[in-house]
């Protein structure tokens, strides 16, 4: 009997034992709770740390994507023909052909641009030949200008054209204007003055070349220069501009081939510009 009694003595001794460890181990494993809210706190920085970062990356690559496309001198404009943008290049150009003064207190103007100047002749001719690419034939694979501009009755090409080219007719026309005893074929009546054909065709280009000066409104700042009393306007100055030569290069592999035109070649169709 005292062997039973000592035995279940010992088991729940033993029991007591087990279940102090069991506490004992708990306890152990449990973290901290202080230790639990550091990491929780710390974890939240990150993340707000990692959301605003990307936020502002989100912004400035929002903003990148809006300028892109932004409408500009380099990136061209809804009004400009489609086709001429991709050759849009922007360089700084230094004007030319302002007017100086010599040691003799005379003005003159330096060499820039002599080839577009000066007596009538066949070289100041050619020169501005070169630079009226003034009618473009587009078809309909490289744009779409339906019902806005003339189709050529045998090919379907879009006759059109770039406006720079317009306001470069205009103002040779008014160069044309200074000696009408040369351009005899333009202005077949040069002593009348007021021959309405004449005067008109030169009030068109005068309004032409205006709108076009105040349309793209240059902002390159006047700079001037003091010559004993004289102060004398510098124009040999930096502007950004177009690359004209560019442009000029892809218009001119887009010219009008009129001997290919039949309805333009027997008169029964004709160009007033």
């Amino acid at each position: 009997m005292f062997g039973a009694l000592y035995r279940i003595k010992m088991d729940e001794e033993e029991n007591e034992e087990k279940e102090n460890l069991l506490e004992t181990d708990t306890t152990t494993i449990r973290p901290p709770a202080k230790r639990n809210n550091q990491i929780l706190r710390l974890l939240f920085i990150i993340g707000v740390s990692l959301n605003t970062l990307f936020g502002i990356l989100g912004i400035f690559t929002f903003a990148s994507f809006l300028n892109s496309g932004k409408s500009s001198y380099e990136n061209g404009f809804d009004t400009d023909l489609e086709p001429a943008r991709e050759k849009i290049d922007l360089i700084v150009k230094t004007f030319t052909g302002g007017v100086e003064l010599d040691d003799a207190g005379n003005f003159y103007t330096d060499d820039g641009g002599h080839e577009y100047v000066g007596p009538p002749g066949p070289e100041v001719d050619e020169a501005w030949e070169t630079l009226l690419g003034l009618n473009l034939d587009l078809d309909e694979d490289e744009v779409v200008l339906k019902g806005s501009t003339f189709q050529w009755p045998e090919s379907g090409n879009y006759f059109t054209g770039i406006d720079v080219y317009h306001s470069l007719h205009c103002l040779n026309r008014l160069r044309q204007a200074i000696y009408p005893e040369y351009y005899t074929r333009i202005f077949n009546h040069p002593s009348d003055p007021s021959r309405k054909n004449h005067i008109e065709t030169l009030d068109h280009c005068i309004n032409h070349i205006r709108q076009a000066i105040q349309c793209h409104a240059d902002l390159t700042p006047m700079e001037w220069r003091l010559d004993g009393n004289k102060i004398i306007l510098k124009t040999n100055t930096q502007h950004t501009c177009r690359n004209f030569e560019q442009i000029n290069g892809w218009a001119l592999s887009k010219r009008t081939k009129f001997e290919d035109i039949h309805s333009w070649r027997n008169g029964s169709l004709q160009i007033v510009d």
